[in-house]
C-alpha cells in the first residue's frame, strides 16, 4: 500500500514553495515562515524510521512476546541486540569514517536478525512513514538547490521502489536491506542535515563577497552575516526549519547584491 501525502502534506507542498522557490524577489524572513500545518509536516522529519529505530521496536516486541519465539528468535535478539549497540554508537558520533564504519557493521550483523524479527506491519509503516517525507521533500527541500539533496532524493525513492517489490516477492531481508538505505538517504534531505550543508556555503559566499570590497553592498553583507549568525543560533537551538529559513534568506541576499554589481 503506498501512503499518499494528506491536507497536513498537501499544506506543506503548497506553503512551502515560497520557501523553496528561487525567484528573484529578495522575500523577508516573515514571508518564508510556514504557517503551522507546515511546521508539522516537516516536524515528520524528526521522526522517520532508522535502523536503530526499527531495531529498538523489534527488540522490544520480541522481548514482550510471552512464548519468546523459539530458539531462532532467541538467536535474533542476541544479534541484533549487538548491532544497536554498534548502531548507537554511530549514532553518538559526527558523521565520519568512524561512524560510517560502525554503521556498515551494524547493517552487516544487523539486517538478517531484524528482517527475522521486525513485523510485515511495522515495515509497511516505516515504507510509509519515508513515502510521506520523501513526497514532501521531493517538492520542497530539493528546491534549496543543494545538489547532494537531490542526488539523495532520487536514490532514496529508488530503494523504495526496491523494498516494495521484494516484499511482494517475499524476501524480506532485501526489503529491510532496501527499507534502510532509503532511510539513510532520506536523513540526508531533513532540514538539519539540509541545513548542515547549506550553511558552510552561504558562508563561504559571505567570505568572498566580503573579499571583493564592493563597499556598496556593506549593508547587504551585514545582514546576510546577521542571519546567518541566527541561522547557526537556530541550529545550536534545533530549531531547524527556522535556521534554514534564515540561511536561505541570507543567500538571496547576497545573489541580489551580486546581481546588482554586475
Amino acid at each position: 500500500m503506498r501512503v499518499r501525502p494528506s491536507g497536513i502534506a498537501g499544506a506543506a507542498l503548497a506553503g512551502l514553495v515560497v520557501f523553496g522557490g528561487c525567484g528573484d524577489a529578495v522575500m523577508e524572513p516573515a514571508a518564508l515562515v510556514p504557517a503551522g500545518e507546515v511546521e508539522a509536516a516537516l516536524a515528520i522529519a524528526a521522526e522517520l524510521p532508522t535502523f536503530t529505530s526499527l531495531a529498538s521496536e523489534a527488540l522490544a516486541r520480541a522481548r514482550a512476546t510471552a512464548d519468546g519465539g523459539g530458539a531462532r528468535a532467541e538467536e535474533a535478539v542476541v544479534r541484533l541486540s549487538a548491532a544497536l549497540a554498534l548502531a548507537m554508537r554511530a549514532d553518538s558520533l559526527e558523521d565520519g569514517p568512524e561512524a560510517r564504519r560502525l554503521r556498515a557493521e551494524a547493517y552487516a550483523s544487523g539486517i538478517v536478525p531484524l528482517a527475522r524479527l521486525l513485523e510485515p506491519a511495522a515495515l509497511e509503516a516505516a515504507r510509509g512513514a519515508l513515502g510521506f517525507w520523501l513526497e514532501t521533500a521531493e517538492a520542497v527541500v530539493g528546491e534549496v538547490a543543494v545538489p547532494p539533496v537531490r542526488e539523495a532524493l532520487v536514490e532514496a525513492r529508488a530503494l523504495l521502489g526496491r523494498s516494495h517489490a521484494a516484499s511482494a516477492s517475499g524476501d524480506a531481508v532485501a526489503a529491510v536491506s532496501a527499507l534502510v538505505g532509503a532511510a539513510d538517504r532520506l536523513a540526508e534531505t531533513t532540514p538539519h542535515a539540509v541545513l548542515r550543508r547549506l550553511l558552510p556555503v552561504v558562508e563561504a559566499r559571505l567570505a568572498a563577497e566580503r573579499r571583493s570590497g564592493d563597499s556598496a553592498r556593506v549593508a547587504d553583507l551585514r545582514r546576510a552575516e546577521r542571519l546567518l549568525r541566527g541561522a547557526r543560533e537556530a541550529e545550536a537551538a534545533g530549531r531547524y526549519v527556522l535556521g534554514l529559513r534564515r540561511a536561505y534568506y541570507a543567500r538571496q541576499l547576497l545573489d541580489a547584491a551580486s546581481g546588482a554589481a554586475r
